[in-house]
């Protein structure tokens, strides 16, 4: 891929194109996202409401298509069950709304790894740097895997309603960054309670900037960050590319994630209810996942637009950042599961 004249992205009001605005359903249930308050507001007694927070602004894609599944709970339950969506991140970043979850203060809601790890460690065998770099490979250790990992969930009171891919994290950055040495002067975001991504920037030396997600806006705006790892839709949606010029054309892994309930909550409702949810949420899910390679390539198109720079890999810069992975796996890998887990999910690293 060509590279473009590097020059400053457009403000922030600019709008993701049709492409990607088509695809409201499915960002819905893969972003980058925080959970819900079914007590907020009054309801009808004969309908139960479980509320829906996400960092995307009102009105975005990701709104609309919480609210098409709303009116597929509806649809399905004869008015009985829906969802009430918080935009704009009121609900706070992850570690609060999973710890809101753990102590019934809130129901149900939409996690990235980040939030799955604080459920349940071990899920994050299926993000290691480096450990997947097809989509195939992912959805084999996730079918394999899945169920494991879903019932170490359910013994810490979570039930997981649907796997989703938020997308490949790119490099973002204000200047060029081709291999792992040219982060050495980046400052870079590492998200609040990440457990990966400082282990990431011990291996390939910068200067970490810990900032929780609804902070990162803020962050690059003021320059006290320049560079991030984000899937090129999620960089798009948030508005944090209009504050960098250049993108690393290689993706790093796959970024998981999935919506959860409390088990306490689950357990209230009626059985059809309960079925609708799980039906709807893997119907959405599932569109989600088939679709994502669509939203990167209309968000990395967008972004050209824009006026970002691509910056290509180059065959000779890939075994650097390889090394870079093996190195990560090697220091977590033990605190996040068991030797043998991670040898089984290595395995899928190795599909053709």
């Amino acid at each position: 891929m060509p590279n473009l004249p590097s020059r400053r992205a457009p403000s922030p009001s600019h709008r993701a194109p049709r492409g990607l605005r088509s695809l409201a359903l499915v960002l819905g249930v893969l972003t980058l996202a925080t959970v819900c308050d079914a007590r907020v507001g009054a309801q009808d007694a004969s309908t139960r409401t479980l509320g829906y927070a996400t960092l995307a602004p009102p009105g975005s894609v990701v709104a609309r298509g919480l609210d098409a599944w709303s009116r597929e709970l509806r649809r399905r339950t004869g008015g009985t069950l829906q969802l009430r969506v918080y935009a704009g991140g009121v609900q706070g970043d992850e570690p609060e709304v999973v710890q809101k979850i753990r102590t019934g203060r809130l129901d149900m809601g939409s996690v990235t790894a980040t939030g799955l790890s604080l459920i349940h460690r071990p899920a994050l065998v299926l993000q290691l740097p480096g450990s997947y770099y097809r989509r195939e490979q992912l959805d084999a250790a996730r079918r394999a895997l899945g169920p494991e990992i879903e019932a170490g969930m359910l013994e810490h009171g979570f039930r997981m309603l649907g796997w989703a891919d938020i997308g490949r994290p790119h490099i973002f950055s204000r200047f060029e960054i081709r291999r792992p040495e040219d982060f050495a002067r980046a400052h870079v975001w590492v998200r609040a309670d990440d457990l990966v991504l400082p282990a990431f920037y011990e291996v390939v030396p910068s200067q970490p900037v810990v900032l929780t997600v609804p902070e990162v806006l803020g962050g690059l705006t003021a320059r006290r960050i320049d560079t991030f790892l984000a899937p090129p839709a999620v960089a798009l949606a948030l508005q944090w590319s209009a504050h960098v010029t250049h993108m690393n054309d290689m993706p790093l892994g796959f970024l998981i994630g999935g919506s959860v309930i409390s088990e306490s909550a689950f357990s209230t409702l009626t059985p059809e209810q309960q079925t609708a949810l799980r039906e709807s949420s893997l119907q959405f899910h599932g569109l989600s996942r088939r679709s994502a390679e669509r939203a990167e390539a209309d968000a990395i198109g967008a972004l050209r637009t824009h006026g970002i720079t691509i910056v290509e890999a180059r065959v000779a810069d890939l075994e650097p950042w390889f090394e870079v992975g093996r190195r990560v796996r090697a220091r977590v890998g033990p605190q996040i599961a068991s030797p043998e887990l991670l040898e089984r999910a290595a395995r899928f690293s190795q599909l053709p």
